[in-house]
């Protein structure tokens, strides 16, 4: 069991269609995105491109497959050595958002993009050989064993995952509904790795949320930019109106992007024809910039407040940028994850079913800052209390008085949130750790031994969670709230 509240929730191409997906979000581009200026003026591919195998580049791999066919000790499978050759070419790149996905993987992949499949839910890339988590889908097994963005799975199962491609990770951590993952974890900041165990389960995902509260304010949730976001957008937004919208709060925590024309249409819906959304920017330096073409702000007068963390990437990124910088959107929050490169899938370009993931463009702010590597600043830093980035408390060892370690700071945060605060949080059980456990398993009727034992620790993070998905609990939003009463203020 595990928690992160709903402003930790994170909806995800997800990551594992029994685990994870691949890398950080999907773009598609228009037909022009394909071809560099020289292309697209000349109708040629320019001349220091050579298109296809040369002679002797082909009799290279041909000679490679004929030593492979008569040495090799095992049976040759002239399929999956092909599919390696397309693998190994694209992994040369070194890009971690650029894969090759076989036709079965390939199929695996859009069903994903559907918003249904099993698995732990999380994002998945791969980094410098390591196997790395973006952000968990809200309600996901994955949120509620505690993973969090920037998270390095270490093995599963015992299985080591390092230097891993997607797929092979994909392999290992994927599984049936019921089955368990035993993850090991490496977290920044702590010396220790983390054992958390998940049992998988079926993503469902849901891309757009949205209520309003009796003082106008409206909280607009976008999980992921799929095909019908902005459809969804539009329907929320139209209700929320209707009940007499005030100010908006548009909340892409979590949200590690999706589809670009889908950010691009749900920002069109918040700024003036003609403002700039996002640019483009080919290899040979040529840009182009995309712009609102509804003029839809012109129907909409009331403030925008943008909601962002670290879990925020790419499409969240391109439209948290453009609300800034086109609709006079004030960010709260903190740095966005900072990925500034666009993909393309190519699903019919091998002729089999196959696919390929390209990074085939930058994209950059309305100013042409390019974010990949830095994020996006928010107007107010709001850092969360440091029990939303509790993890799972142990169940085979008790803490008790006298105890160090990173586990019990773990349980001294988780104290806290709960409402029963020790005096420290340094991972040393004090006295006062002791008495805070015994008020907390008094108020839950457990015997108050002033120990965690597996009963208090399961209650403990049940609690926990609750509490996470209280607004109450959540300071980023409470700043963000506030921030939207007096935007309200300002302009009436």
């Amino acid at each position: 069991m595990w928690f992160r509240g709903r402003t930790v929730v994170a909806m995800i191409v997800l990551a594992a269609i029994a685990a994870s997906m691949a890398t950080y979000a999907y773009f598609e581009l228009p037909d022009w995105d394909f071809k560099s200026s020289n292309e697209q003026q000349t109708g040629r591919v320019s001349s220091h491109v050579k298109l296809g195998l040369q002679q002797d580049e082909l009799d290279k791999l041909n000679k490679a497959i004929d030593l492979i066919g008569r040495r090799f000790i095992e049976p040759m499978n002239r399929d999956k050595l092909l599919d390696g050759a397309i693998q190994g070419m694209v992994e040369s790149l070194h890009d971690p958002h650029s894969i090759y996905k076989s036709s079965e993987e390939a199929e695996k992949f859009s069903d994903a993009l559907q918003g249904v499949f099993t698995g732990i839910g999380a994002n998945l890339s791969v980094e410098n050989g390591a196997i790395v988590v973006e952000a968990p889908i809200g309600g996901s097994p994955a949120e509620r064993a505690g993973l969090q963005p920037r998270d390095i799975l270490l093995s599963v199962n015992g299985e080591s995952l390092q230097g891993l491609t997607i797929s092979e990770a994909i392999a290992k951590i994927r599984g049936p509904k019921g089955t368990k993952a035993k993850l090991k974890v490496q977290r920044q900041g702590m010396t220790q790795p983390l054992d958390l165990e998940l049992v998988r389960d079926r993503i469902t995902r849901e891309t757009v949320t949205a209520e309003i509260g009796d003082d106008g304010v409206g909280h607009l949730k976008i999980n992921q930019f799929n095909e019908d976001t902005a459809v969804k957008v539009a329907d929320e937004l139209a209700l929320m109106e209707a009940k007499g919208l005030k100010a908006l709060v548009i909340d892409v925590r979590d949200n590690p992007g999706g589809l670009l024309q889908s950010a691009i249409e749900v920002a069109d819906q918040f700024m003036e024809k003609g403002k700039p959304i996002v640019q483009y920017e080919y290899r040979d330096g040529k840009q182009k910039v995309d712009t609102a073409e509804r003029g839809a702000k012109n129907n909409k007068h009331y403030p925008l407040v943008v909601l962002v963390d670290k879990g925020s990437a790419s499409a969240a990124e391109i439209l948290a940028g453009a609300l800034q910088q086109s609709a006079d959107a004030v960010l709260i929050g903190q740095t966005t994850y900072g990925k500034g490169t666009m993909q393309v899938s190519y699903n019919g370009e091998l002729g089999d079913g196959s696919l390929v993931k390209l990074t085939v463009y930058k994209w950059l702010l309305p100013d042409g800052t390019w974010v990949n590597g830095k994020g996006i600043t928010p107007d107010f830093v709001v850092i969360q209390p440091s029990y939303f980035q509790a993890s799972r408390l142990p169940r085979d060892r008790v803490l008790k008085f006298d105890v160090t370690g990173e586990a019990v700071t773990n349980l001294q945060n988780i104290l806290e949130g709960v409402g029963y605060p020790a005096d420290r949080t340094d991972g040393y059980f004090s006295l006062a750790t002791k008495s805070a456990v015994e008020k907390f398993q008094t108020s839950q009727s457990l015997p108050a031994t002033g120990e965690l034992d597996v009963e208090t620790a399961q209650r403990l993070e049940e609690v926990l969670y609750q509490n996470l998905k209280n607004q109450d609990y959540d300071k980023q939003w409470q700043a963000a709230h506030t921030k939207a009463r007096e935007l309200i203020n300002h302009s009436q």
